[in-house]
């Protein structure tokens, strides 16, 4: 993967960016093989994206650090790389640096699928769901949970799945594979199935059916298989 800096400058930089909020030592010193992990995350991550910040002049995989929506999936992927590593303290520092910096508040614990991307993604909001690759999010989504009679429950969404600006699915929701979720959608422990565009708020959701080759051109903009 090309980048501005080297694995070195960059561990040095985000070292540096948090240790101006938690001036409590160099709290990354004994992360560097998650953060080589994370690096090798984003890489297999960023090879399916199209764009000219993604493919850099032919260039698979760049990474420009000066890119928010990079960076935030960077920090994102780190941090929860550090969690799986064991290291929950200084992971909860860098999803705080993720908040600050880039406006997301994307959990360390959630299981973001290791291909999936975001356009202005400010807002956004992701925490405890089932997640499949592919996914893309805009600007005020929410991945989350709904209590429903004492039950706390979480999503599970397929691959290909496409939420435009502040969508919403939360609760015990079932999202097929190729969906498009429309602005200002809110689906509530409610399923969707596969090949569908999706609009309006529970209980009254609108359900178009398309087939795959319609809903996959509509994201044939955002990724490369």
């Amino acid at each position: 993967m090309q980048c501005k800096y080297s694995p070195e400058q960059l561990f040095h930089l985000v070292n540096h960016q948090l240790s101006n909020f938690w001036p409590d030592g160099e709290v990354l010193d004994s992360s560097f093989t998650s953060f080589e992990m994370a690096v090798q995350r984003i890489e297999a991550n960023f090879v399916h994206r199209k764009g000219r910040i993604f493919q850099n002049d032919g260039v698979a995989s760049f990474f420009d650090v000066t890119h928010s929506v990079q960076y935030s999936i960077f920090l994102y992927t780190y941090a929860n790389q550090l969690y799986r590593d064991g290291s929950e303290d200084i992971a909860g520092r860098v999803y705080y640096l993720n908040k600050i910096m880039n406006s997301v508040d994307w959990f360390y614990a959630a299981a973001l699928p290791e291909i999936f991307s975001a356009e202005h993604p400010l807002g956004s909001v992701v925490g405890r769901a089932t997640m499949s690759d592919y996914l893309f999010l805009y600007q005020g989504t929410t991945i989350g949970g709904n209590r429903k009679n004492g039950v706390l429950s979480y999503p599970i969404i397929g691959d290909h799945v496409l939420m435009y600006a502040n969508s919403k699915i939360l609760g015990n929701a079932h999202i097929g594979n190729n969906v498009i979720i429309a602005a200002n959608t809110m689906v509530i422990d409610e399923d969707v199935p596969d090949n569908s565009l999706v609009f309006g708020q529970s209980p009254n959701l609108i359900i178009k059916q398309k087939t795959e080759d319609e809903i996959r051109g509509k994201m044939s903009h955002i990724w490369i298989e």
